[in-house]
């Protein structure tokens, strides 16, 4: 959202022409006759310091220093000229005149006020003060001001307009608008400038949300224009303004009522057009655009289609039909080239598209330096911030959106998210339950387990964290239960999208007379270049797959990766890979990789999934705690996410659930199959739960898992 800054124009004032010294008498002689000329006094400042200038070369001379820009030398010659001419009228005015061209008003105050003690009654330098004055914001001294000339009869439209945009500057809105009403009683009928100079007044009120000071200066004008169709169109874009839709969309039809034959109001249908999107009524609103683009009518109508283009363009991105919304941003650019704003905003979303972070902040900025305070702009490049945990920036952001427009609702939750989220006091607790048999893989182990965690900032960008569990095990060939108790405690260090690093330390208190052991983890997650995601991690820990290995109290180290381009946020593909060292010696190399495809992408999502996979044992003869010989799988999935929430950014609460299905080609011509739900539930933006569950099959002896977890998550 705009607001026009209706200030003083900056009164320029041009260089006077100064002369050189004459030049001196002849003499004749009755002898011979010759030319005297006397030697002209350099305009310097050696010249000055010595004494040598006088009144007309001082003045030039300081005119030269401030062309120049060497304004320490010219505020030396500005101050003599002030000491020895303190009341002359041309002087002074030619200071003033030098302050104003360097753009520094502040300086030219005092001058003012000097001139203003010769010149008491010159209405015209009084107001020239007045502009120098609201330059530097001293909005009391400069209605006083302005106040004194209106008090000597000096009541033109300039003047009193001018005196209206200082109060309303000054943020007095209803004085400002008292005596707008009163200037407007004067104004005759036919008088059409002034209904403009009104209505472009009604339009700085609404923009300041002073509605009811529009409306009463909007009724005062439609006393005067009541079936004046411009008049008509201001009523409609300030009930909008008020998000009043039933009268935005009642005048709205008014307007095309009192509209020729085929040819509905511009300004009805992007009313229609604007409330229809932001009730994502979308379908209505892409129509309503494609009118006001298809329309070629002269230079108000192109303001329409540039407008429609851009909401069209925005509208898409919100459908997920991001594809169509470059095309009508290409079409845009094509069709107004020298629109700056349109281009900035076509870079700038092509990027968010096509989930770039670093040339869509920077497309974001350039954006808003074309077009300031812009609340789309403001509020994506927010949405990119809370992307990428940038906590301070994204508050910032949403601050000035906030500031221009307090009642944007998705604004302020989204900063009230990111407010908690900068915390980053986070507690967690679940209760989880988990069984595997698999006789051709080695495995048979069933566990329930109690976990609690607690997350706490140290600095902006550093975290704490400890982490609390207590499993019960339960293996074939193994007498009564087996119990752990773990603690973890870590740090992590974020600095996204560049990196994050996290490591943590593990205690684990056996029971069983089997002895404690300790593990750890180190792990990091960068983005190196756009679109592409790079995770590097080393674990140590322990292998509890059956009763051998826990008897034996096998561990391994593994080295991980995974780098996975994103793409276009239609799809995305990685390559992954492990290598793990076991401490009896044998090792196993792991590598696979993937493509998911998102078929469905907003409030409803659809991916289909491909994955190979392939495992290898240094020794194969070692297969208590692995297959008989290395394999290779082949999977294909589908998961479909619904969101029960109408908006989708970030900073809403997230309420939704998933399904997916999976199913695997395994050695020996067995197929594996996998069904997994999720349903998460953001209760407030502090606390949500989650449950999830699990279940694989394939014949008994070569897999099948069960798992349940529910989980409470709160921010405090």
């Amino acid at each position: 959202m705009k607001s026009s800054n209706n200030f003083f124009f900056i009164a320029m004032a041009g260089m006077a022409l100064l002369v050189e010294p004459a030049i001196g008498h002849t003499a004749v002689h009755k002898a011979k006759t010759h030319v005297r000329k006397s030697k002209p006094v350099p305009v310097t400042m050696e010249s000055f310091t010595s004494g040598a200038l006088d009144k007309q070369a001082t003045v030039k001379l300081a005119s030269s220093l401030f062309a120049a820009k060497d304004y320490t030398s010219g505020e030396v010659v500005v101050a003599r000229l002030l000491n020895d001419y303190p009341d002359d009228d041309a002087v002074l005015r030619k200071i003033i005149d030098l302050y104003i061209a360097a753009q520094n008003a502040e300086k030219a105050l005092p001058i003012y006020d000097r001139l203003i003690k010769i010149n008491p009654k010159e209405t015209k330098l009084i107001m020239k003060a007045a502009k120098a004055y609201s330059w530097t914001g001293r909005w009391e001294a400069t209605l006083k001001m302005i106040e004194s000339v209106l008090v000597t009869g000096d009541t033109s439209d300039a003047t009193q307009r001018e005196y209206i945009d200082v109060l309303y500057t000054n943020k007095q809105y209803g004085k400002a608008t008292e005596y707008y009403l009163k200037y407007f009683a004067k104004n005759r009928q036919n008088d059409y400038k002034k209904r403009d100079y009104a209505i472009a007044f009604i339009y700085k009120l609404a923009s300041s949300k002073e509605y009811t000071e529009a409306e009463k200066l909007l009724a005062a004008v439609e006393t005067q224009y009541s079936r004046d169709i411009v008049v008509l169109e201001t009523k409609a874009n300030v009930a909008l303004g008020k998000q009043d839709f039933s009268e935005a969309l009642k005048f709205s039809d008014e307007l095309i009522k009192r509209s020729p034959k085929n040819h509905p109001n511009e300004t009805a249908l992007l009313i229609k057009a604007e409330i229809a999107s932001w009730q994502r009524s979308y379908a209505n609103a892409l129509v309503n655009y494609d009118s006001l683009i298809s329309r070629a009518n002269g230079q108000k109508s192109e303001y329409f289609r540039q407008k429609a283009y851009r909401e069209k363009g925005r509208v898409l991105g919100w459908m997920a039909r991001y594809g169509d919304a470059e095309t009508v941003y290409d079409e845009a650019v094509r069709s107004y080239p020298d629109n700056k704003g349109l281009q900035a905003e076509s870079l700038a979303k092509r990027a968010y598209y096509r989930n770039t972070w670093r040339p869509a902040v920077e497309g974001y900025k350039n954006w808003l330096l074309v077009e300031p305070n812009d609340p789309e702009a403001l509020f994506d490049l927010g949405q990119l911030y809370m992307q990428s945990a940038k906590w301070s920036e994204a508050a910032e952001t949403y601050q000035v959106m906030l500031k221009l427009m307090p009642g944007h609702r998705q604004a302020a939750l989204a900063k009230e998210k990111g407010d908690i989220l900068s915390s980053k006091r986070l507690f967690r607790s679940g209760i989880e339950y988990f069984n595997v048999k698999s006789e051709w893989k080695s495995t048979n182990v069933s566990y329930t387990g109690l976990y609690s965690s607690l997350s706490y900032p140290l600095e902006e960008q550093v975290t704490g964290f400890i982490h609390y569990d207590n499993k019960s095990f339960s293996f074939e060939n193994f007498p009564g239960k087996f119990h752990q108790n773990n603690i973890t405690t870590g740090i992590e260090y974020r600095h996204l999208p560049d990196f994050v690093i996290r490591g943590a330390y593990s205690y684990h208190a056996n029971s069983q007379n089997i002895e404690n052991n300790h593990t750890g983890f180190l792990e990091t997650q960068s983005q190196p270049f756009n679109n592409v995601h790079l995770d590097v991690a080393f674990r140590n820990e322990e292998v509890i797959d059956n009763a051998e290995t826990l008897r034996s109290r096998l561990q391994r180290d593994r080295w991980q990766g995974r780098l996975l381009y994103d793409g276009y946020r239609n799809w995305n593909a990685g390559l992954d890979y492990e290598v793990a060292s076991y401490s009896d010696g044998n090792r196993c190399f792991t590598a696979g990789g993937d493509v998911t495809a998102h078929l469905i992408v907003g409030k409803e999502r659809l991916n289909l999934v491909y994955r190979l996979q392939n495992y290898g044992f240094h020794d194969v003869s070692l297969h208590s705690y692995w297959t008989p010989s290395s394999f290779t799988t082949h999977s294909v999935g589908i998961d479909f996410r619904h969101y029960f929430n109408g908006e989708l950014f970030q900073g809403v609460n997230e309420t939704y659930y998933t399904t997916s299905y999976k199913v695997i080609a395994e050695p020996n011509d067995n197929v594996s199959h996998q069904v997994r739900a999720t349903l998460c539930h953001d209760w407030s933006n502090r606390f949500s739960s989650s449950l999830e569950t699990q279940y694989s099959w394939a014949t008994a002896a070569f897999y099948e898992d069960k798992m349940v977890k529910a989980e409470i998550r709160w921010f405090f």
